[in-house]
C-alpha cells in the first residue's frame, strides 16, 4: 500500500489570514506523514506568533463588519457549508483516512457528521432567542437578547479532525463570532479542506482564519492573545490545564480527557454488552475521549464477558484503512503506540492476564498497526486504571457491589461512563452518583448525538463547559438586557 488511488502523493498548503492564503511570515513549513503508508502526504505552512497576530487582526475586523448580520443570514452560511461538505465528502474522507489512519467508512461518517453539525448550528441559531422579564416597576418592559462575544481562539485535536472543529466553528459562525483556528499539526491538511468548504460556501472572509504548525509557542500566543475573547479547546487534560492558565480571564470551553468507567453489573445481557463494550474500546482504534478505558465487571458476568471480548478482538480485521473489509486501522502516532506498549506491559507486571492482542502487528508499512487488546484482572494500581490510554485496549477488572463499584469507578477524570444492567433502578442510583458529565445505560460509552450537551464534571480534569447543540451557542453568546420606560407625556 504505497500509493493511495485518487489522492495526490504530496500536497502543499498555506495559512488563511483574512481572505488571503499566504505563507508563514518566516516562510517555514513542515510535513505530515501518513500513519497508514509512512509516506509524506502534505507540506503545510508553520505559523509563528506574528502570523497569529495577523489572523486576530483579520478576525477582529471581520467580526466588526458582520456583527449585525441577522440570525437567518448566519444560518444560511452554515447550511451552505454543509452542502459543500456533502458535495466534497468522498475526496475529503479519503484524505482524512490517509492523514489520520481511520477506516474509510469511518471517515465518510465523520464528514457526514460534520455537515450535520453545521445544519444543527443553523437550526439552533435561528431559534436562539431572548425573553421578556417581569419586573417590579409597572412602567418598565425588560427584554433580553443574545449577542456574539467576539473573536474566539480554537485549538482542536487529531482524533476527529473534521467533526470536533465543527463543534466550535459551527456555533461560532451561527452566532456571529469570528474564529482563529489552530488544528492539530498532524491532521492539518483536512483542516485546510474544511476551511475551503467554508469559503466556497460564501461565508465572509475573515470570520474563519487558519494557522497551522507544530509550534507550542504559537499555540500559547494564540490562547493568551489580547484580542481573543474566549478559547475553545479539545484535547488532553495536561495541555488543557496549560491552556486554562494561559487564557486566564477569558471565556473557556474545554473538553478534556476521559478514562471511563464502563460498569457491567451481574445481570447484564452479556452478548449485547460485549458488542457495545468492544465498540467503545476499539472504534477509531480506541482514540476517543469517551472510549471504554476501564471495564468494571461483577462476578456473574465476568468470565462470559472476557471470553466474548477476547473473541471479538481476535476476529477484528486490522489493516489497510482503504480496504472495505478493514474494521480497525493503525493508531495515529508513535506516542499512542508507545503508550499502548507501556500500559500493557505495566498491567501484566501488576498481575493482569493478556487475553488478546497486546502488540504491534508486523508486515505493515508503519509500526502503528496495533492489535485490539484485552486484559483481564487488571489491578487498581496499574497505569491503565489511572491514565487515559487512548488506544485499542479493553482492560477488565472484577468488582462486586455498589460500594466497591463506585469506589473503583472514582477517578480524577469525569467525562463519560456507561452502565450495563437489566435493573434500571440500580442503574439510576449508580448513574446519579458517578462524577461524570454523561452516563450511558446499556449502550456504548461513545454514544452521543450532536445536540446533546457533552463535557466534564466539575472538579475533575475533564474540562469546563459543554459542547453540543444550543449549549455551545449559548456559551459563545452573552445576554444583553434592555429596559424600556413606557411613561410619556400623553
Amino acid at each position: 500500500m504505497q500509493t493511495i488511488p485518487g489522492i495526490e502523493s504530496l500536497t502543499h498548503h498555506r495559512l488563511l489570514v483574512g481572505e488571503s492564503w499566504r505563507p508563514a511570515r518566516a516562510d517555514e513549513s513542515y510535513r505530515v506523514r501518513s500513519p497508514a503508508t509512512g509516506e509524506d502526504v502534505a507540506e503545510l505552512a508553520a505559523a509563528g506568533p506574528g502570523d497569529v497576530d495577523d489572523a486576530f487582526e483579520a478576525a477582529s475586523a471581520a467580526f466588526l463588519r458582520h456583527e449585525r448580520a441577522g440570525a437567518f443570514e448566519r444560518a444560511g452560511w452554515c447550511e451552505a457549508v454543509a452542502d459543500v461538505l456533502d458535495a466534497r465528502s468522498e475526496g475529503i474522507a479519503r484524505e482524512l483516512t490517509a492523514e489520520h489512519g481511520k477506516p474509510l467508512r469511518d471517515s465518510l461518517g465523520e464528514v457526514a457528521s460534520a455537515a450535520a453539525g453545521f445544519r444543527l448550528a443553523a437550526a439552533e441559531g435561528r431559534r436562539l432567542g431572548g425573553e421578556t422579564i417581569p419586573v417590579a416597576d409597572p412602567h418598565k418592559r425588560v427584554l433580553t437578547a443574545r449577542h456574539p462575544k467576539g473573536v474566539w481562539a480554537v485549538i482542536t485535536p487529531w482524533n476527529f479532525p473534521i467533526n470536533i472543529p465543527v463543534e466550535y466553528i459551527g456555533p461560532a459562525l451561527a452566532t456571529g463570532n469570528a474564529v482563529v483556528w489552530k488544528p492539530a499539526p498532524t491532521t492539518s491538511r483536512v483542516a485546510v479542506r474544511l476551511v475551503e468548504c467554508v469559503l466556497e460556501a460564501g461565508v465572509p472572509p475573515g470570520l474563519l482564519n487558519l494557522v497551522t504548525g507544530p509550534s507550542v509557542e504559537t499555540a500559547r500566543h494564540l490562547v493568551s492573545h489580547p484580542r481573543a475573547i474566549g478559547v475553545g479547546f479539545t484535547g488532553s487534560t495536561a495541555v488543557g490545564e496549560q491552556v486554562a492558565a494561559g487564557a486566564a480571564g477569558k471565556h473557556l470551553m474545554l473538553e478534556l480527557g476521559g478514562n471511563g468507567p464502563v460498569i457491567v453489573l451481574g445481570d447484564a445481557d452479556v452478548e449485547r454488552t460485549a458488542a457495545a463494550v468492544a465498540s467503545a474500546a476499539f472504534w477509531n482504534a480506541g482514540q476517543s475521549c469517551a472510549a471504554a478505558e476501564r471495564i468494571l465487571v461483577e462476578s456473574p458476568a465476568h468470565e462470559a464477558l472476557v471470553d466474548a471480548l477476547g473473541a471479538t478482538a481476535r476476529a477484528m480485521r486490522l489493516g489497510d484503512p482503504f480496504d472495505a473489509t478493514t474494521e480497525i486501522g493503525p493508531v495515529h502516532n508513535a506516542t499512542t503506540a508507545a503508550k499502548m506498549d507501556e500500559h500493557v506491559a505495566d498491567a501484566v507486571e501488576h498481575g493482569a492476564r493478556l487475553v488478546a492482542g497486546g502488540s504491534r502487528k508486523e508486515g505493515w508499512p508503519t509500526p502503528l498497526y496495533y492489535e485490539p487488546t484485552v486484559l483481564e484482572d487488571v489491578p487498581a494500581g496499574a497505569r491503565v486504571q489511572r491514565e487515559e490510554t487512548f488506544g485499542p485496549i479493553a482492560p477488565v477488572t472484577r468488582v462486586d457491589g455498589d460500594a466497591a463499584v463506585l469506589e473503583l469507578a472514582s477517578s480524577s477524570l469525569g467525562l463519560s461512563a456507561a452502565i450495563f444492567t437489566r435493573d434500571v433502578a440500580r442503574a439510576m442510583r449508580l448513574a446519579e452518583r458517578l462524577r461524570c458529565g454523561q452516563v450511558v445505560v446499556n449502550d456504548t460509552s461513545n454514544y452521543w448525538e450532536l445536540h446533546m450537551p457533552f463535557g466534564g464534571w466539575p472538579g475533575t480534569g475533564s474540562g469546563i463547559g459543554r459542547v453540543g447543540g444550543r449549549y455551545a451557542l449559548e456559551a459563545m453568546t452573552d445576554v444583553r438586557s434592555i429596559a424600556i420606560d413606557l411613561r410619556g407625556e400623553g
